[in-house]
C-alpha cells in the first residue's frame, strides 16, 4: 500500500479528499481531513478533526481527535475528544472516545468504549461517564461524558 501524507497546501490548513478521488493507503495527517471520496487503509491525525462526508465511502481505521462521520465508515473510530455519528451516517466497526454522539437515524454496529482512560487523559477530559435516560443499566455502549448531556438516540435499517 502507498502511503500518502496531507499537507497545509494553501487551503486554510483543511485536506480534501474530493468525491471524484479513490485512495488507497495510509494517511497521515497534520491538519483536519475532510473526505468525500473513497478511501481504503488507515488514516492518522492525532490533534486534528477527520470529517466523512455524506458521499464520502471509508474501509479503515481512523484515529483522530476528533472524527466526524456523515457518511459510511467500515472500520473502527479512535478520538482523542470525540465520535460524532450524524443522521444518515453508517458505521460497521467500534468507537472509542471519552464523549461519543449517535444522531437520531443513524446505523452503528459495532461496540463502543468510553472508558479509555488513556483518551481522556489526552483529550483533557474530567468527569465519568453516566448512564442515557431510559437505557438499559450497566450497558457501556450507552454511556455518555458527564462534560455534555445525552440526548442519543441511534435507529437501524427499517
Amino acid at each position: 500500500m502507498a502511503n500518502v501524507h496531507a499537507s497545509a497546501a494553501g487551503n486554510g490548513g483543511r485536506a480534501l479528499i474530493g468525491s471524484a478521488t479513490a485512495v488507497r493507503g495510509q494517511i497521515s495527517a497534520r491538519e483536519d481531513l475532510w473526505i468525500e471520496g473513497q478511501l481504503e487503509g488507515e488514516i492518522q491525525a492525532n490533534q486534528h478533526q477527520v470529517t466523512i462526508s455524506a458521499s464520502g465511502r471509508v474501509r479503515a481505521q481512523v484515529r483522530a481527535r476528533s472524527v466526524i462521520v456523515e457518511g459510511e465508515l467500515h472500520g473502527n473510530a479512535i478520538g482523542e475528544q470525540q465520535v460524532v455519528l450524524r443522521a444518515g451516517s453508517r458505521v460497521h466497526g467500534d468507537i472509542r472516545a471519552p464523549r461519543v454522539a449517535l444522531e437520531e437515524g443513524c446505523f452503528f454496529q459495532g461496540t463502543v468504549d468510553m472508558d479509555s482512560t488513556a483518551a481522556v487523559a489526552a483529550a483533557g477530559v474530567n468527569g465519568a461517564s453516566k448512564p442515557i435516560a431510559g437505557a438499559p443499566a450497566g450497558d457501556a455502549a450507552t454511556s455518555a461524558s458527564a462534560t455534555e448531556p445525552a440526548t442519543i438516540a441511534a435507529e437501524g435499517p427499517a
